[in-house]
């Protein structure tokens, strides 16, 4: 009696731990659309962290051109500790009589301690141009520093959206490999059954065995570029590597506006490389007037006040004005010489211009014929995931009633893996070029 009662009493805390046992805590998922791994991008990737202290260092440059155009101060003092010397002894006739013959005078030694101190206010009348010249050339260098950003920037997007299509790819081939496994798994049912009623050889139990295990191998690498997806994606955004994430967005096709024409135009008003080269361009003929700069007169004017004075007298101060004119009469030829660099230099940077527009034009033009190309390509994908689909049910149903065979079930299914792959394929490749297009237009 004592035992059936212990007994009952084991059995409810046991029910009772089993109740109160928390639940195994199940995995974070993160639901993402490609506007939210753009704005994770834009914030924390490290490439774009880092270049963003290039623009910081050209702006600071700028802020130094500007000030050298204003007023500049400069105190400077000096203490000085001489060593201990002896007074002087000044020796002179009497003027009033014979005796004493003469009169000395003894002078205190000098104070061993010497104070003086200047404050100096400097301001530039007229450089020849050289400082207007470098606050030109520090602002055309900034707007190149923010060319070069967003050419960064667009890059950074494009291999982070790039990522997440192959991560899209990837999910639609796993889909594709589980659909084709479970096709297989049903034409292996059949075929055992068939086998057992005679109706089919052992053959066809081995072909579709054999079929099972290829879906399940197609299953594993496309579970495997997930992951391989994954991990790029996570890295472009600087957040937890083994974060699991569940992407919103699809590999439906987008369609792309306008022509040709409006491409090529846009690619030459847009493109980060162009207005690089052009804001190199707007320095470099900043800097033929920079170099001239230095054959002309130089005109400032500084104002100040010195106080000096000892450990013992009290300080004396006075205050002082200078104009003062710069002239370099000969220089063996330097200043000529720098505006003859400056001019080859705009030269350069004018072909290099018209080269990198040349380039520009190139890849719109490449980026619009491949994103054609993609276009083309989804039609016949599509129409050909259709006719697999209708071959595998076929011969499906002709194998269930005795009139096909089990290699017309295998191949169908098959082809229709491989179709479905090709249409994943054929959306991804469309989303890449309409990428690339953007890209190519500067738009991205």
């Amino acid at each position: 009696m004592l035992r059936g009662v212990v007994l009952c009493l084991m059995a409810v805390l046991a029910m009772s731990g089993a109740l109160v046992r928390p639940a195994l805590a199940q995995p974070v998922v993160r639901l993402l659309s490609f506007a939210e791994v753009a704005a994770a991008v834009l914030q924390n990737n490290l490439r774009l962290r880092a270049a963003a202290f290039d623009l910081a260092v050209a702006e600071a440059q700028l802020a130094q051109a500007h000030g050298a155009r204003l007023p500049h101060a400069t105190l400077s003092s000096t203490y000085t500790r001489f060593g201990d010397r002896p007074g002087q002894t000044l020796t002179i006739p009497n003027p009033f009589g014979a005796v004493p013959p003469v009169i000395t005078f003894t002078l205190p030694p000098p104070d061993p301690d010497q104070f003086v101190a200047r404050l100096t206010l400097q301001f530039p009348l007229y450089t020849g141009g050289r400082i207007e010249s470098q606050i030109a050339m520090a602002e055309a260098n900034l707007r190149g520093a923010r060319a070069v950003f967003e050419r960064t920037k667009e890059q950074t997007l494009f291999a982070a959206r790039s990522v997440y299509l192959q991560m899209l790819l990837a999910q639609e081939n796993v889909a594709a490999a589980l659909r084709a496994r479970d096709q297989a798994q049903e034409n292996l049912r059949v075929a055992q059954a068939r086998l057992q009623t005679g109706a089919a050889p052992q053959f066809d139990v081995l072909q579709a065995e054999v079929a099972v295990a290829s879906a399940e191998q197609a299953i594993v690498r496309a579970q495997t570029g997930v992951l391989t997806a994954r991990t790029d994606l996570t890295a472009a955004m600087n957040i937890q590597l083994d974060l699991a994430l569940d992407l919103t967005d699809t590999l439906a096709p987008q369609p792309v506006s306008g022509t040709l024409a409006d491409a090529i135009a846009q690619g030459s008003r847009d493109r980060p490389e162009l207005l690089e080269v052009r804001s190199r361009l707007q320095a470099a003929r900043a800097g033929i007037e920079l170099a001239a700069s230095g054959g002309r007169p130089n005109v400032t004017v500084s104002a100040g006040y010195d106080v000096n004075g000892t450990a013992t007298n009290s300080l004396n101060g006075a205050w002082f004005v200078t104009l003062g004119v710069t002239l370099s009469v000969f220089d063996g030829g330097i200043t000529r010489e720098r505006i003859r660099e400056a001019a080859l230099r705009v030269e350069q940077l004018t072909v290099l211009e018209a080269e990198t527009r040349q380039r520009v034009e190139v890849e719109v033009r490449q980026a619009w014929l491949a994103l054609q190309q993609a276009e083309g390509e989804l039609t016949p994908a599509a129409r050909a995931v259709e006719q697999g689909r209708e071959a595998s049910r076929l011969a499906s149903v002709r194998y269930e009633a005795g009139v096909g065979t089990s290699l017309e079930v295998v191949s169908a299914q098959a082809a229709l893996a491989q179709a479905e792959v090709a249409l994943a394929s054929a959306r991804f490749g469309h989303h890449v070029a309409r990428n690339r297009l953007l890209l190519a237009t500067g738009a991205l």
